[in-house]
């Protein structure tokens, strides 16, 4: 594993790590919600190493990746810290196939980055993104309501623990997060907080006010349009909106594809974070999607 830094177009440092696959045709991108890091995703992720190279990127305040300016911390700057990690990939590693594997915030954000920067990518695999419908659709009031519940639950959270395995333990209640995979719990704990040697105790990489903004702020993006328009490949893998108490993420991806025509899949049973529930099908409905490019 190689970790590069890049400098975004403020200045702040963002993390990428690089698990380098040299036989690899397929570049593959992967990234996290709002709050979380690409590293806890390691259920997901790890065994696509095996035949591809595989990218992990913490969007700025989280993970491993700087703050910077809490005035920056918006939709718009993840999208050109899209931008950024595009422009900086290929003098270190090389062109290759570049398909970006995101989730939530991250998947969102990248389709913002489409609209302001073009076409940058080979394919995009969206899962369940937390799509904000246009202002006169049926969903956008529901979706409202439900980020604006997210954005008080997160100003609820605790900002310091003793021990990841504090925090892991919060990430296992199935009631809050679905039924993760054994070792995610501890996994995303880790990629999330970071050890404050002095204080002996850690701290939540995103801050709970800033998890909260990116949640009252995701509304009014085009992003019905990019579905549409469609500059890329795209293929959304929802969670189950079938499934009693399904958010609004999963229904506003079904509404999506049959608004948009988008290419769509939802994998039964399956709540937001499916790729930690289920990373065998999700993997699956990845490969499936790369097979389509050739």
């Amino acid at each position: 594993m190689t970790v590069v830094r890049i400098v975004a177009d403020d200045g702040v440092q963002l993390a990428v790590e690089v698990f380098p696959n040299p036989a690899a045709r397929v570049r593959l991108v992967v990234s996290h919600g709002n709050g979380l890091a690409a590293r806890g995703y390691r259920v997901f992720w790890e065994p696509l190493c095996r035949h591809h190279e595989v990218v992990l990127f913490d969007l700025r305040g989280h993970g491993l990746s700087e703050r910077g300016d809490a005035e920056h911390h918006t939709w718009i700057q993840f999208a050109r810290d899209f931008e950024s990690l595009a422009s900086a990939l290929v003098k270190p590693l090389g062109a290759r196939v570049t398909v970006g594997a995101l989730h939530s915030l991250s998947a969102v954000a990248s389709l913002l980055h489409l609209h302001e920067s073009g076409p940058r990518w080979d394919g995009l695999v969206l899962f369940d993104p937390s799509l904000p419908p246009p202002v006169d659709h049926a969903l956008e009031p529901v979706h409202r309501d439900e980020m604006a519940s997210l954005a008080e639950r997160s100003l609820r959270r605790r900002l310091r623990f003793d021990d990841p395995a504090e925090l892991a333990a919060r990430f296992a209640r199935s009631e809050l997060f679905g039924a993760w995979r054994a070792r995610a719990p501890l996994d995303m704990a880790l990629a999330t907080l970071r050890e404050d040697a002095a204080a002996g105790n850690w701290t939540l990489a995103c801050e709970p006010k800033r998890e909260a903004s990116i949640y009252t702020t995701n509304a009014g993006h085009p992003v019905w349009q990019v579905l549409r328009e469609r500059p890329c490949p795209i293929h959304i893998v929802a969670g189950d909106p079938q499934r009693p108490g399904a958010g609004v993420p999963c229904r506003a991806s079904k509404a999506a594809h049959e608004d948009t025509g988008v290419s769509y899949e939802s994998i039964e049973g399956a709540r937001h974070f499916l790729q930690l529930e289920q990373p065998e099908r999700c993997r699956e409905a990845l490969l499936r999607f790369l097979a389509t490019l050739g």
